[in-house]
């Protein structure tokens, strides 16, 4: 007997053929099983589809006053949706009313007239806060529902930001504050700023990107003596901007206290092998140190053999990092850098068989050709800016100015202080970033906010020697901050090609053995979990516990194998829970403004 086999019949015994695989994929492996049995299924990453399948989640985010979001990409649709869906959900069913971006402070502000009153223009809006992630069909969907949510009176929800790269409008808007109060002080002011704004364009300012290399050293041996941290250094057509070394002693309250980058002696163009040192003196109240390397530039730059000496005797204590760059990873160091590849090179070394690369890959603009401009002393006088507000509060309000304008125009001379101190090396952005987050809960206490940045700004354990945004927050606020992780398997996002241009790429599923290949396998498209439900050891404990490779995909990418843009990361000490995406596609560009290119 013949069977006729049609098309559609054989399409039904392919898809149960893959339901069957993915239902036996992981059957035996207790961490898939653990997984399977603890995931939170989410039936789509869409808002507007109710609320059933997410109350599980008022358990994982309980009493806390702050929800963080991150990404494992900065271009990925369904992650984008999905946090809408959360903002959705935590606004209409657990009462959170302030949202926040990774965007510049003042201009995230601007939005939040048209959420709350629909004043302005959104779209304009949404483009006028400078980064291409934030200008997509899902964000400016948000935003609209943000609008309506607040027009139905069923609840409110404020639009703001607290990133603090660009101080231009935070500028203008200090120094409109100060013609209407103090227009005695507006001279000078704009000649402060003036400077400001010429050392956040110098090119050797790197535009706030720069290849580096950070680690710490024990400052209960290096208190109050002098130090002298030297490297060898080679590099290969830096026709702007330089290589060097770098370090830094803070006192109480991150106030920099000793600090040096090689700025204006580090290695141009193409040089050999090179040795160069820092010599400091550590003050004796010193409470941080954290020193490696830089490469604000252009071309590429090899470090090598770097080592430290105290009082004329060589350091010989075990280093908290590696120093001769010789083992399989950089233990100790916290590496990378918009536009940078920073990593091992086993092919070039000044000793021993390897060293480390920082290779520049491309900016998402051209860094304009300026003259270089120290911004150390620019970030002084912003420092006095910020002072000479707070001391005049007062004076201010006998002139008339409300408590609440005085502030917000004290907050700007800091976001703009903020972005000079980042220029200058002197503080993180993610440590302003997290100071400015809690102005913006000083602002309204008790109220609940909703964090948007990448995973690498949310998490809550540094990365390495480096301080994220959510390891600040969490020795401010504790428990009162629940940190979801973003991940997924495969799929597409857009992001910057090096050099070239904003595009689509599409990476293949997850490599074995890696986070995202393990959530993966649990076979649910769409899924949450509770990481602080891990057993504390045992196979599964053990497991979840190690570092594991995710993704972990900023503004760049270009093309790779397939373990590219993975990061080693142990995710229940970065996050306290996960959202988990198996298939991804590329979030949508808003079409350009009438007018506009």
């Amino acid at each position: 007997m013949r069977i006729r086999v049609t098309l559609r019949t054989a399409l039904v015994v392919l898809s149960l053929a893959v339901a069957l695989a993915v239902a036996c994929a992981g059957q035996g492996n207790p961490v898939v099983e653990w997984i399977r049995a603890h995931a939170i299924a989410l039936k789509t990453a869409e808002a507007g589809h109710g609320f059933a399948d997410m109350q599980p989640l008022k358990k994982v985010v309980g009493k806390a006053r702050i929800v963080s979001l991150g990404e494992a990409t900065h271009g990925t649709r369904e992650f984008f949706q999905l946090k809408h869906r959360m903002v959705e959900f935590l606004a209409s069913e657990m009462g959170f009313t302030i949202f926040s971006i990774e965007a510049n402070m003042p201009e995230a502000y601007r939005l939040n007239d048209f959420v709350l009153t629909g004043q302005g223009d959104p779209a304009s809006l949404l483009k006028g806060m400078y980064f291409w992630t934030w200008n997509t069909q899902e964000v400016l969907d948000m935003i609209l529902w943000m609008r309506d949510f607040n027009k139905s009176g069923k609840g409110r929800i404020e639009f703001t930001g607290f990133d603090m790269q660009t101080p231009t409008v935070a500028m203008e808007i200090v120094g409109d504050f100060i013609k209407k109060v103090e227009p005695e002080y507006a001279e000078p002011l704009q000649l402060t700023y003036d400077e400001g704004r010429a050392a956040w364009k110098s090119r050797d300012s790197g535009q706030g990107a720069f290849g580096v290399a950070t680690t710490t050293f024990p400052v209960e041996l290096a208190a109050g003596k002098r130090v002298r941290y030297s490297g060898w250094i080679k590099t290969e057509g830096i026709s702007r901007g330089y290589a060097g070394l770098w370090w830094r002693v803070d006192g109480d309250e991150r106030k920099v206290l000793a600090f040096d980058n090689m700025h204006d002696r580090g290695p141009k163009g193409t040089t050999p092998w090179t040795r160069y040192e820092v010599v400091l003196d550590v003050p004796a109240n010193a409470t941080n140190i954290v020193f490696g390397i830089l490469h604000p530039g252009d071309g590429t730059a090899w470090f090598d053999s770097l080592a430290v000496e105290l009082d004329g005797a060589p350091f010989t204590d075990k280093a908290p990092a590696d120093l001769d760059f010789e083992s399989a990873s950089t233990p100790g160091f916290y590496t990378g850098g918009a536009g940078y590849r920073v990593e091992l090179d086993k092919e070039t070394a000044h000793t021993g068989k390897q060293s480390l690369r920082s290779k520049f890959m491309g900016a998402d603009q051209p860094v304009e050709e300026q003259k270089a401009v120290d911004p150390r002393p620019a970030a002084a006088k912003c420092r006095e800016v910020v002072e000479h507000l707070e001391k005049s509060r007062q004076s201010y309000e006998k002139k008339g100015a409300t408590p609440k304008e005085i502030e917000w125009a004290v907050q700007n001379a800091r976001v703009a202080l903020q972005c000079m101190q980042g220029r200058a090396g002197q503080v993180s952005r993610d440590r302003s970033m997290a100071e400015n987050v809690k102005w913006i809960l000083d602002q309204a206490p008790g109220a609940k906010i909703v964090l948007w940045a990448h995973n690498g700004h949310v998490a809550a354990a540094g990365r390495g020697a480096y301080q994220t945004m959510g390891k600040h927050l969490r020795e401010m606020y504790g428990g009162e901050m629940v940190v979801f992780g973003f991940a997924f398997n495969q799929g597409s996002f857009q992001a910057v090609e090096p050099g070239k241009a904003l595009r689509d790429f599409t990476v293949p599923p997850a490599p074995e053995g890696s986070l995202d290949a393990m959530l993966a396998a649990a076979g649910i498209p769409l899924l949450a979990i509770d990481l602080r439900l891990a057993p504390p050891s045992g196979r599964v404990g053990d497991w979840l516990r190690a570092a594991r490779r995710t993704r972990s995909i900023g503004a760049l990418f270009q093309e790779g194998p397939p373990d590219a843009y993975m990061m080693n990361l142990n995710a229940p000490q970065s996050f306290d829970a996960l959202l988990f995406v198996d298939r991804t596609t590329a979030a949508r560009k808003n079409p350009p403004l009438a007018g506009t290119p």
